[in-house]
């Protein structure tokens, strides 16, 4: 596995650490309820699948990562989301570059071709 695969991995997994973080504090400071924050941690656990397929070198996982990320982008610079948590809306800030950071590694010439060899 190329290290930049390694260290996007490693990336996706500080996305879905400092998420539960935010949720955390979140239900703390009470913007969100218990079935909220149960629902955060529920969705936060099905995303623990992209660095495992990832380090597996699924490419399809690549790419539904990337749509995500896109997706999620969208949400943030577009100012869809007024209506959320200041804690989710500042680590989602925080996590814009280690996002772009996580896609740039993917994206890599070397990782694009271990990926497809591993498929």
């Amino acid at each position: 596995m190329p290290q930049g695969v390694k260290q996007a991995v490693l990336g996706v997994w500080v996305t879905i650490g400092l998420s539960v973080l935010a949720a955390l504090i979140n239900q703390w400071t009470g913007a969100i309820s218990t079935d909220e924050f149960v629902g955060y941690i529920i969705f936060y656990s099905i995303f623990c699948v992209f660095p495992y397929k990832l380090n597996k070198g699924s490419n399809p996982t690549r790419w539904v990562y990337t749509i995500l990320v896109g997706i999620s982008f969208l949400f943030i610079l577009g100012g869809l989301g007024g209506e959320i948590p200041k804690a989710d809306l500042v680590v989602s800030i925080v996590m814009i570059p280690i996002e772009v950071f996580i896609l740039f590694k993917l994206f890599q010439s070397e990782a694009t071709e271990w990926f497809s060899k591993t498929n």
